[in-house]
C-alpha cells in the first residue's frame, strides 16, 4: 500500500532546518591536529606566538656585521657566521664579522654593511661611509612579537596561517573536527558507473556527487553504499552507519513508492522530524534522528540531491565544524578598493604590498602595512596585497586592485598600540595614529585610539598614559604613523609599534609607553578613544582604570 507525502503546509527549507536544529543541535567536537591537517578547519582556541620572530637579530644582506660607531674606517675581519650557524663571536671596536643573509648577528654588532659597499684588503675591510645603528638588521620580534595572536578563535585556517605558525615553532593546533559522513544510495534501478547497463536500469550518480562534494569540503566519507530496495538491508546499513559516522546521508526511498523503505525504517527505528519541504526539486526530503545521529534523506533525483545538499545538509555540517560562525575566512580573488594611505612601489622592481582590507557598506578600503620580505607572520595577518609596477606611487583616495586572501568579520580596532589592548577581543590594526585618523575620515573601523601628538582634532574619550625612557646611545624611534615619532627625532631604528621596544633596552635609548618598558617618566601622552560600535563600549572602563 502506498503512502503519500502531503502537499499542504510543508515547511520552507529554512523552517525545516531550524526545527531540526532545535531538536538535534549540531555538536562541535574539539580535537588537536598537526599543521599539515589544519588547513580548512576552524580554530577552536586563539593561538599566540610563544616566541619573538625572528627569534634573534639577523642580517638582511650578505655583508659584514660591525659596530656602527666604528664607521667610517678600516676594520679587521675576526670571523664568519654562515646562515644557520652559531658561533661565540664578539665584535669590538674596529672589528667586523662576515655574515650571510639570514645569519645571526654576533654579539657586540649593531648593524651590517653590504658586501658591495666595502673594499676588502686581505683580512680587513674599508668602509667609506657612516653605517647607521640597526642598518640591514632584522631585530627580534620585528615580524611577530612574542604574544601576538596568530589565530583567533573561529578563524578558518589557511596555508599562510600554517606557514606563520610553523615559523614560531608551533606544530599542532586545536580545531573543531570535520564530521565523518556515511552515504547510502538506494534503488533497484541503479548500477555502478563503469559496469554494463542492462535494460531498464540507470547509472548511479548521487554517491559520486556526494562523495566528491563532501571530500572537496574536507569531510571524511567513512562509508558509501549502493543498496537494493530491501527493507532489512537498508535498516541494517543505516544502523551500522550510526556506529561509524557523525552524519548519515541517504538518497532515494523518501517518497511515496511501495519500495520507498528509507522513511519507513527511520520512522520505526528513529525519529522522523521532517518529511517533505516546500521546495522543488526535493520535496520528499527527510530530516531524522537515528541513535542520536542526524540523518538526511534526499530524493533519488540527482538535481534535487545537489540542491538540498547545498541548502540544508551543508548548513548543518558547517554548524558542526564551526565554519558557519567563522569570523575570518580564506578567500581568493580580486577586488577594487580605495586606499586610505599612499602606496609606493620599489623604484626598480614590481612590488606587492600587503594590506588590511576594511569594508563600509558595499565599498572596500585598504591600509598598507609596513613590511619586509621575511615577515611571514605579518603577511598571514594581512587580508591581501596590492601589486604595483616599478616606481609607482598611488595617492590616498585612489582606487587599486587587491588580490584578496581573507575576509574578516571581527570588530576592528585601529590606532596606537597600548598594553591595555592585550586581552581585548577583536581585530587589531595597531599601526599608529595616522591610519586611525584616515579611517575616521573614510568612516571605517569600530574602535580607534588616536594620539593628539599627531591628530588633535578628534572627538572622543580622553585617555592619558606615561611615556618612559630607558638607556643612552642611539635613539630608537617609530614609524611616522605612530604618535611617539614626534618625540624621537632622527632615530637610528624605526619601530612599527612599542611592542618590540624592550629588545633594545641596554643597547640604545628607548622611548615607549608605560607597560612596554621600565624607565623614568619622560612625559604624558594624551590620546582620544573613539568607540563607534556599541558592543565595544566596555573599553571605556578598561582605559579609564589606573589613569593618573
Amino acid at each position: 500500500m502506498r503512502t503519500f507525502v502531503p502537499e499542504e503546509n510543508l515547511p520552507t527549507i529554512g523552517d525545516a532546518l531550524r526545527k531540526f536544529m532545535d531538536r538535534l543541535p549540531p555538536r562541535k567536537e574539539e580535537v588537536e591536529v598537526g599543521l599539515m591537517r589544519a588547513v580548512g578547519k576552524v580554530a577552536s582556541r586563539p593561538v599566540k606566538s610563544p616566541v619573538d620572530n625572528p627569534p634573534f637579530a639577523r642580517s638582511l644582506v650578505d655583508g659584514f656585521a660591525l659596530m656602527s660607531s666604528s664607521t667610517p674606517g678600516k676594520l679587521r675581519i675576526v670571523g664568519k657566521i654562515s646562515i644557520g650557524e652559531w658561533k661565540d663571536l664578539v665584535v669590538g671596536e674596529g672589528e667586523a664579522v662576515e655574515v650571510d643573509t639570514g645569519s645571526l648577528l654576533p654579539q657586540g654588532a649593531d648593524s651590517v654593511v653590504k658586501v658591495e659597499h666595502v673594499t676588502r684588503e686581505e683580512d680587513r675591510i674599508v668602509v667609506n661611509r657612516v653605517v647607521r645603528f640597526g642598518s640591514n638588521v632584522a631585530w627580534p620580534g620585528s615580524d611577530v612579537p612574542k604574544g601576538t595572536e596568530l589565530l583567533s578563535q573561529g578563524q578558518v585556517i589557511s596555508p599562510e596561517d600554517v606557514g606563520a605558525l610553523a615559523s614560531v615553532g608551533i606544530s599542532k593546533v586545536r580545531v573543531y573536527a570535520k564530521p565523518k559522513v556515511y552515504v547510502i544510495a538506494t534503488g533497484d534501478e541503479l548500477v555502478e558507473p563503469g559496469s554494463e547497463l542492462p535494460p531498464g536500469k540507470i547509472y548511479e550518480s548521487n554517491i559520486q556527487f556526494l562523495r566528491t562534494r563532501l571530500e572537496e569540503q574536507g569531510y571524511e566519507v567513512v562509508g558509501a553504499e549502493l543498496l537494493p530496495d530491501e527493507k532489512d538491508k537498508i535498516e541494517e546499513t543505516l544502523l551500522e552507519a550510526t556506529n561509524k559516522a557523525d552524519v548519515i546521508i541517504t538518497t532515494g526511498g523518501t517518497s511515496a513508492g511501495e519500495k520507498d523503505y528509507v522513511h519507513q525504517v527511520l520512522r520505526e527505528k528513529g525519529e522522523l522530524i521532517i518529511h517533505g519541504v516546500n521546495f522543488k526539486p526535493g520535496k520528499p526530503t527527510i530530516l531524522a534522528v537515528l541513535n542520536g545521529k542526524p540523518v538526511f534523506g534526499l530524493s533519488g533525483n540527482v538535481v534535487a540531491t545537489v540542491m538540498i545538499f547545498d541548502s540544508i545538509v551543508m548548513s548543518y555540517l558547517k554548524a558542526m565544524d564551526g565554519t558557519s560562525e567563522a569570523m575570518r575566512t580564506p578567500t581568493r580573488g580580486k577586488i577594487q578598493a580605495t586606499t586610505i594611505l599612499p602606496l609606493v612601489a620599489d623604484r626598480h622592481r614590481t612590488t606587492s604590498l600587503p594590506v588590511y582590507v576594511l569594508k563600509r557598506g558595499d565599498d572596500f578600503y585598504v591600509i598598507p602595512i609596513p613590511f619586509e620580505s621575511y615577515m611571514i607572520g605579518t603577511f598571514s595577518l594581512s587580508d591581501g596585497y596590492v601589486t604595483l609596477p616599478p616606481n609607482t606611487k598611488v595617492k590616498e583616495g585612489e582606487r587599486v586592485e587587491v588580490t584578496i586572501k581573507a575576509l574578516d568579520r571581527r570588530q576592528v580596532i585601529i590606532g596606537e598600540d597600548d598594553a591595555r589592548w592585550r586581552d581585548v577581543p577583536g581585530r587589531k590594526i595597531l599601526l599608529g595614529t595616522v591610519p586611525a585618523c584616515q579611517a575616521l575620515k573614510y568612516g571605517v573601523g569600530d574602535v580607534l585610539l588616536v594620539s593628539t601628538l599627531l591628530c588633535d582634532n578628534v572627538e572622543g574619550e580622553d585617555v592619558e598614559r606615561w611615556i618612559l625612557v630607558n638607556g643612552k646611545g642611539p635613539k630608537i624611534g617609530y614609524e611616522e604613523w605612530v604618535g611617539l615619532s614626534s618625540l624621537v627625532r632622527n632615530p637610528s631604528v624605526r619601530l612599527k609599534s612599542p611592542s618590540t621596544a624592550s629588545i633594545f633596552v641596554g643597547r640604545a635609548e628607548v622611548v615607549a609607553p608605560e607597560g612596554f618598558i621600565h624607565g623614568r617618566r619622560l612625559t604624558k601622552e594624551r590620546l582620544k578613544l573613539v568607540i563607534r560600535d556599541e558592543k565595544m563600549k566596555f573599553l571605556k572602563g578598561i582605559f579609564s582604570e589606573g589613569q593618573t
